[in-house]
């Protein structure tokens, strides 16, 4: 009997071999026990006495290492990630560098063209639409390249323990007929290039390739609609901006007046002039005033904000806008209805891409007839072999196979009326998108032709209140009014001319959400691309309809 001890931080393992004394006395076993550290050290007896064959214990000694890489492994995948937070610090300082490295540089006083053109080039929305086109087109190349027949190069080397060493035998006498021979070497090298042109997948990848191309004239028309939004939001943030910055201004020069009141006042309570109830009535009522006054300069900065977001520039970066002529008369554009409703159907980005889902629908219905044929493949393929008992070690093989798959066609037939159904689906989707649109148009005619309307109103109560304001001061120069009835008149009349400079905005806002509506307000291509791109788009919408057609006839 021989004993084997086997020693790990765990315990002991320790087998004792003896050979077995039944019918065959070439087999042995192991008798194997396991102690701990303390009952190794305590010379205690054997324990979980356990018969077991020597090459099943071989075998599960080796596999305790992997088992324990294994345990390892998955404890350390199921454990908490404690570079999360180092991961998210790092990350955190990679975002806030490319913010701001991306963001440009202002040259003041900044216009209205100019803030449009720093959006298109710097705003992250608009960056991040761009990059889904690019990523699209990527995607339509690889579509493009899977066109190309299969090429496929092998090489081999392999080395046998013995001869493939074969006899025959003689059908009719049932004897040996041929003496063991081989015809091959324990050792080979050889290599094989093939080319297959499968027909059908040919076809298949072509069609795919085309919806693909479609799905990248969807992102472009996505991106385009991104910037045209781009385009309102930043009108919106300029025009307010502008107009808050009026009011701020306007605010700013009473609240110097309110405070030297304040101060004056103060003053008079300490020398007892007036009464403390009296003083302190007039400082609640300007100390009021004076937070009136505070909210419009909270506006003009809340607008700035929102316009140096969408233009990229970092939080806090000062810049300043360029003065506007507020009391210009504004010239009302005569719009007509129908022809705008023609020309939203026509330039809107949303029904360009049903028009072109239409198209990936009708070529995904295409797919499914053509798998239901078979799949005809012509192959070509070169070989060479190092086998010394071959007459030629090199050959080519030329032909053409095919298979079909018949019970696939009840599956294709049934895809095919579901994809009939999705794109009549999308037609309907598209009808009701078109409907929203030219709801949207006439709901923006009427808030432009109210906002027309409110301007002049504002625009006449602002000039009233400042010919008030200019009676009530020269009455206050000649002594016969009071500040306080002045501070009163020059806070209606901001009220007033804030009120004005809103109805302003809202007119310029007003005609630029009507643009947005037909699909214009996008300066950042030329317009001869834009003409251009239009008119490749009718013909692939004239293309898509002819389809449709042929399509509702089948």
């Amino acid at each position: 009997m021989s004993t084997h001890r086997f020693f790990n931080s765990f315990g002991v393992f320790s087998c004792r071999y003896r050979t077995w004394t039944g019918a065959n006395p070439n087999v042995k076993v192991a008798l194997c026990t396991y102690r701990t550290p303390e009952e190794e050290k305590a010379g205690s007896d054997d324990q979980d006495k356990t018969v077991v064959p020597p090459t099943c214990l071989s075998r599960l000694i080796r596999c305790l290492p992997l088992a324990g890489l294994a345990a390892a492994i998955v404890g350390a995948g199921c454990g908490p990630q404690a570079g999360s937070k180092r991961l998210r610090a790092v990350n955190a300082a990679l975002d806030m560098e490319a913010y701001r490295s991306h963001a440009p540089t202002i040259q003041d006083p900044l216009t209205l063209e100019e803030a449009l053109d720093y959006a298109a080039r710097y705003n992250i929305d608009a960056w991040i639409a761009a990059q889904e086109s690019r990523f699209q087109h990527e995607l339509a190349t690889q579509s493009n390249l899977k066109m190309l027949p299969s090429l496929m190069a092998g090489t081999e080397y392999h080395e046998r323990s013995r001869y493939d060493a074969s006899s025959s035998m003689s059908i009719e006498t049932g004897k040996e007929s041929l003496e063991p021979s081989f015809s091959s070497e324990k050792r080979a090298r050889t290599f094989d290039i093939s080319a297959t042109w499968n027909l059908l997948d040919f076809g298949i990848s072509f069609l795919r390739a085309r919806q693909q191309a479609n799905r990248v004239s969807i992102a472009m028309e996505r991106e385009r609609r991104v910037r045209q939004n781009l385009a309102l939001q930043v009108t919106r943030a300029y025009w307010r901006a502008v107009t808050a910055r009026e009011s701020a201004e306007q605010a700013e020069r009473i609240g110097e007046e309110v405070s030297a009141m304040l101060e004056k006042i103060h003053k008079e309570i300490g020398d007892k002039t007036i009464s403390r109830v009296d003083g302190l009535k007039q400082e609640t009522s300007l100390l009021q005033r004076q937070d009136e006054l505070r909210r419009y300069k909270q506006d003009h900065l809340k607008a700035k904000t929102e316009l140096a977001r969408l233009i990229g520039l970092s939080p806090g970066t000062p810049f300043t806008l360029a003065r506007i002529d507020s009391s210009a008369p504004v010239e009302p554009s005569d719009f007509n209805a129908e022809e705008l409703e023609w020309e939203a159907l026509r330039n809107r980005p949303e029904l360009f891409e049903k028009d072109l889902e239409q198209a990936i629908s009708l070529d995904e219905a295409r797919v499914a007839i053509a798998q239901m044929f078979p799949s005809p493949a012509m192959f070509w393929r070169f070989n060479y072999d190092d086998n010394r008992f071959l007459v030629f070690d090199q050959w080519n093989t030329v032909g053409i196979r095919a298979s079909w798959d018949l019970l696939i066609i009840p599956q294709q037939i049934k895809q095919h009326d579901a994809i009939k159904l999705q794109t009549e689906l999308v037609a309907k989707r598209r009808t009701a998108i078109a409907v929203a649109i030219l709801t949207q148009l006439h709901l923006s005619l009427i808030d432009y032709a109210e906002a027309l309307e409110q301007h002049e109103f504002s625009k006449t109560i602002s000039q009233k209140c400042g010919n008030l304001l200019e009676a009530i001061q020269s009455q206050a120069d000649e002594g016969k009014s009071h500040g306080g009835e002045c501070l009163d008149h020059q806070m209606k009349y901001l009220k007033a001319r804030a009120k004005y400079l809103s109805a302003y905005a809202n007119v310029m806002i007003s005609k630029a959400r009507l643009l947005n509506t037909i699909g214009r307000g996008a300066p950042y291509r030329p317009d001869e691309e834009v003409a251009e791109e239009t008119s490749d788009e009718s013909e692939a919408d004239v293309e898509a309809t002819a389809d449709v057609e042929t399509w509702t006839e089948d």
